[in-house]
């Protein structure tokens, strides 16, 4: 019976190419993640929301809590996240008030329901100027949105 090893140059060969492959998927999986420039990415998540809590920046108060399944879809309709441009906040900018987007835990294998306990999976801050911030899983980011949108969503705050 044969001995079967491999040369030392061979292994060497392997190990080289192994760290190789691994640092390449490392940096291409982490530019990916990095690189979120469409809110369309999230446009899923949000079309889940089950409640919309509206919050004053003035006072910490709840406004309004949305959960009509017919005006939450037509918020998420007047939001035009097509029309969402990723930007950068200006100084001067001041927050008007934010919605707190909820929904039931997602059912896993295993169980039949939920115990109907929302959670809050997403958050839109609204500022002056037609901007708005989407913080969403521990990203948090700052878009430009129409006038029409701005419009809309500062209705709540009237």
């Amino acid at each position: 019976m044969k001995n079967i090893t491999k040369k030392e140059s061979e292994v060497t060969y392997e190990k080289k190419f192994l760290t190789i492959a691994a640092i390449l998927t490392l940096l291409l999986s982490g530019c990916q993640a990095n690189h979120v420039t469409d809110i369309s990415t999230y446009s899923a998540d949000i079309a889940k929301a089950q409640e919309i809590t509206v919050v004053s920046a003035d006072t910490s108060e709840v406004l309004e809590t949305v959960t009509s399944k017919d005006d939450i879809e037509h918020f998420i309709l007047a939001l035009d996240l097509d029309k969402w441009k990723l930007k950068t906040l200006p100084d001067q900018a001041v927050e008007i008030g934010s919605f707190s987007l909820a929904q039931e835990e997602t059912i896993k294998y295993g169980q039949t329901d939920t115990d109907g306990t929302l959670h809050d999976t997403a958050t839109i801050t609204l500022y002056d100027g037609s901007y708005i911030g989407f913080e969403i899983g521990g990203l948090d980011m700052t878009f430009s949105v129409s006038e029409d949108t701005a419009e809309y969503l500062n209705g709540y705050f009237a």
